[in-house]
């Protein structure tokens, strides 16, 4: 089915990239031949569009990528007979979401200053953008706290509502959330740096986010650890024992 045809409410939502949906074709494609491949993707297209019927409205925030090519993988996840583990799949799905950190730590290593400094820029920005959304659209990402310690190169903020999450929570697929947030660990490593985050919204009261590079005296006292879930997670190291 084209996207054009996709019977959805194009005042209230948006349609999933050209990104998310050759990801989920080159996943279909791995697992199964042409013509089953072909059927599940149009039940994957339905089952997308039946999630929209209750959702919030969201087309209209600037980033919609975000929200609802998430929705596509929930709906891939949830159409596929056969279940794949999802680390089989999470490059997949990082390339889907944020394979251009791949080409952006090329240029950029947060470990410099000046770059550092930048992404600070960068991620004030989003916040600041995301801050007035939620005054039109309260189902979107509401921020929490938003700080940057120059001197020592820590870009600190947070999530308190993320719609992934609450996505998740509704339609009982939370141990799929993973391979969303999962990415963020995996891009920043990409631009030399380390995510430090104890909790998501689906875990906790809060999406946490602490962004230095990765030769920062900070980064070395804490590791990543793959929850029963598939999580990954930032754990002080001289809290794990054995």
């Amino acid at each position: 089915m084209r996207e054009r045809d996709l019977p959805i409410d194009r005042t209230r939502h948006a349609v999933y990239t050209k990104r998310a949906k050759r990801c989920v074709k080159r996943l279909l494609r791995r697992y199964y031949d042409g013509k089953r491949a072909d059927a599940l993707w149009e039940q994957i297209q339905l089952r997308y569009c039946e999630y929209l019927e209750d959702e919030p409205a969201l087309g209209g925030v600037r980033n919609t990528i975000s929200i609802y090519d998430p929705i596509l993988i929930f709906a891939w996840y949830a159409v596929i007979p056969d279940k794949p583990e999802l680390e089989e799949v999470q490059a997949d799905i990082y390339d889907c979401f944020m394979g251009s950190f791949s080409i952006l730590g090329k240029v950029f290593n947060l470990n410099r200053r000046w770059d550092n400094r930048l992404a600070a820029w960068v991620f004030r920005l989003a916040n600041d953008i995301r801050v007035k959304e939620i005054e039109t659209f309260p189902a979107s990402f509401r921020m929490g706290s938003f700080s940057y310690d120059r001197e020592n190169g820590q870009i600190c903020y947070s999530f308190t509502q993320c719609p992934n999450a609450a996505f998740a929570r509704r339609h009982h697929m939370v141990d799929v959330l993973p391979l969303m947030c999962n990415c963020d660990h995996l891009a920043m490593q990409k631009l030399h740096a380390s995510l430090i985050r104890q909790g998501t919204c689906a875990t906790s009261a809060c999406c946490d986010y602490c962004i230095v590079g990765d030769r920062n005296p900070l980064a070395k006292e804490y590791t990543l650890v793959r929850t029963e879930n598939g999580l990954l997670v930032s754990v002080k190291r001289d809290t794990i024992h054995g």
